[in-house]
């Protein structure tokens, strides 16, 4: 039933012709079952795309949904086999990509671990901040009462906020 490219139309999928409406359940809502139109398979191939009948908006019918078949049946959209196929295949593409983020996360960490790092008084010790008014803002790796000592060491003048006297 699937086309040359390997992709099943809803109206393939559900045996209806286009424009006909489909009765389905949300399990999650209290609302009921509804009349839907489904206009396609959303891109990834785990959901319909459909308009609700009740309000004319576009809503997307879950794999967990019920579809009532008309022998008066209700099947879970996932139950199809087209969409079991599409919902593993989503599945396994989402933990291939969890597992690509853990292991460049990993990565970023050995390399920061062999990155060689200069402390602040290296980077003070090469520029010359005598008489530099300077102001200690944000977030800091170390106590502030650490940072100021260390400039005025280098011959900063630490003022208590930011201002025009600031350089």
């Amino acid at each position: 039933m699937e086309n040359r490219m390997g992709f099943m139309t809803i109206f393939e999928l559900l045996n209806i012709t286009p424009g006909d409406a489909i009765k389905v359940d949300n399990p999650f809502s209290d609302s009921g079952p509804r009349e839907v139109v489904p206009l396609g398979l959303s891109r990834n191939g785990i959901s319909i795309r459909a308009i609700d009948c009740r309000y004319g908006d576009i809503r997307y019918v879950s794999g967990d949904w019920s579809i009532y078949l008309s022998d008066d049946r209700t099947v879970e959209l996932r139950d199809f086999p087209y969409i079991k196929q599409k919902i593993e295949e989503w599945n396994s593409l989402k933990l291939e990509q969890e597992m690509a983020q853990a292991r460049a996360k990993e990565e970023v960490r050995l390399k920061d671990i062999e990155r060689e790092f200069a402390t602040l008084d290296e980077v003070l010790s090469t520029i010359s901040i005598d008489n530099l008014k300077v102001a200690v803002t944000g977030t800091l790796p170390l106590p502030r009462s650490e940072v100021k000592s260390l400039l005025e060491s280098k011959g900063a003048i630490v003022m208590g906020s930011v201002s025009s006297r600031t350089t």
